[in-house]
């Protein structure tokens, strides 16, 4: 069968156990829609917000539908107006059910499209019909912590915030491999994982990737992705950590979050990972680190118990850190680039370096040999470089990615097989997977090792495939 709706429609979720990462979120909006079984409850608003391509308002259209809904959908962008709002929401809201029976739900989307100061009156009239309705609204922005606290203040007392972070890595590799296997398109890992790693934990552009790379084709490498280039995400440039590092006063340090999109947890990751390059003075960096550790303080005090306690948070992590920085000369990443090519035993006259808009670009200009090659890109792309195939030379960004969540990504696929072997095994020995990774993996692969006539019996023992014996004898 040929479908003809664009990938991002054809596996759109039916049903709650449908929906891709965000397990908690999704929980609390089927525990509040639920709250509504008898009488409204308190909080008569749910409020879903949360980056783009996290399956915000998905959720909402398949919890509704599991649940029996009639969903009524208003895009609140297109009703800004105090006077439109009370027209089009006022009135759906006091129609509990549909002329065949069914019960009502509406959905707000697109809340991030009325201004907080423009369209004022919109997000009272909003408010307004909150206190009063009879049926579930549910409101979902494209937004993130800090405009909750300042730009829709007047909802958040009234309604349950329900925030949806960037879908994991894993979730989004698994399903863009579930998605290919069922077109019959085979997509090598390498290729899902670029797919995955560049989406950003927006599922939905990496699932659009996905179909623009595979169209026509029963094959997909790592080769057709590169061609695509990194997505242009305004929240991610290298132009948001600049602001905050060089910023002069604390409201434009706080500025660069309220006019990114970027999660403000992930913003917390970029800082921390390039403060040391920016930062190069030892006292100063010192207090730099100190005032992340007291905004890392304030931001799980204000996931436990008073979210208002994140605009501390901004305000340590934005222009405390800017402030700490008065004597630094930062970005020493010249330097570093000419340590690497010099542990890699390698002269500094078989490159061109140099300062560019982008980054430093690091040029060979001499054929290098593919071993030295492999080592020195190995180490630079550790430090955030990419190879610009083509063009033959390596960009090193001024700003890298934290790398953290690049370690985790890497060793994906480790984890994925230590997982299946730790199930396997856990089985046999009744013991938890948990540990089975824990007390008994580590000694089954010495036992593993030490004899190939242990291996082949392990392997009938546990009916471990290809890639679990890859693992064990790694």
């Amino acid at each position: 069968m040929t479908h003809t709706q664009p990938w991002t429609h054809q596996y759109r979720p039916k049903s709650k156990e449908e929906v891709v990462g965000n397990r908690e979120a999704v929980d609390q909006l089927d525990k509040w829609i639920r709250s509504w079984a008898n009488k409204p409850p308190k909080k008569r608003a749910a409020f879903v917000y949360g980056p783009p391509g996290t399956g915000k308002t998905a959720a909402v259209q398949a919890l509704a539908a599991e649940k029996g809904y009639d969903l009524l959908e208003i895009n609140a962008s297109d009703s800004r107006t105090k006077n439109r709002i009370e027209e089009v929401l006022g009135k759906a809201a006091g129609q509990i059910v549909t002329v065949f029976g069914k019960p009502r739900m509406i959905l707000l989307d697109e809340m991030e499209g009325v201004s907080g100061q423009k369209d004022r009156g919109g997000i009272a009239a909003i408010s307004n019909v909150i206190k009063t309705t009879r049926i579930p609204i549910v409101l979902v922005a494209t937004t993130i912590g800090e405009n909750m606290e300042t730009k829709f203040r007047p909802l958040r007392n009234k309604a349950t915030l329900i925030e949806f972070q960037p879908v994991p890595f894993g979730e989004v590799y698994k399903s863009l491999e579930k998605i290919s296997r069922e077109n019959g398109i085979e997509v090598h890992p390498e290729a899902l994982d670029a797919l995955a790693y560049r989406s950003r934990g927006d599922l939905r552009s990496a699932i659009n990737d996905l179909e623009t790379v595979a169209k026509g084709k029963t094959e997909v490498d790592a080769c057709d992705i590169e061609w695509m280039g990194e997505r242009d995400r305004q929240d991610y440039t290298p132009n948001i950590i600049n602001r905050i590092f060089s910023a002069r006063s604390l409201w434009e340090a706080r500025q660069t979050i309220s006019q990114s999109m970027i999660p403000y947890e992930d913003l917390f990751d970029w800082i921390y990972e390039n403060l040391p390059l920016v930062v190069d003075e030892p006292g100063e960096r010192l207090q730099a680190l100190e005032t992340l550790a007291k905004a890392d303080i304030y931001q799980r005090r204000a996931r436990s118990s008073n979210y208002r306690l994140l605009k501390y948070m901004f305000n340590l992590m934005t222009g405390g850190v800017a402030f700490s920085r008065t004597k630094s000369q930062g970005l020493g990443l010249l330097k570093q680039v000419h340590a690497a090519i010099q542990r890699n035993g390698m002269p500094l006259s078989n490159f061109q370096t140099s300062e560019t808009k982008d980054g430093i670009m690091i040029k060979p200009i001499r054929w290098l040999g593919r071993d030295k090659w492999g080592a020195l890109n190995g180490e630079l792309r550790g430090m955030g470089a990419s190879w610009a195939y083509g063009q033959n030379f390596w960009v090193l960004p001024y700003f890298r990615e934290p790398q953290t969540k690049w370690r985790y990504i890497t060793t994906y696929h480790d984890r994925r097989k230590m997982s299946a072997v730790a199930a396997k095994l856990a089985v046999k020995t009744h013991t938890s997977t948990q540990e089975a990774i824990l007390e008994t993996l580590p000694l089954l692969r010495i036992i593993y090792n030490a004899d190939p006539g242990n291996a082949e019996k392990i392997d009938a023992w546990l009916d471990l495939e290809d890639k679990e014996q890859d693992y064990l004898s790694g």
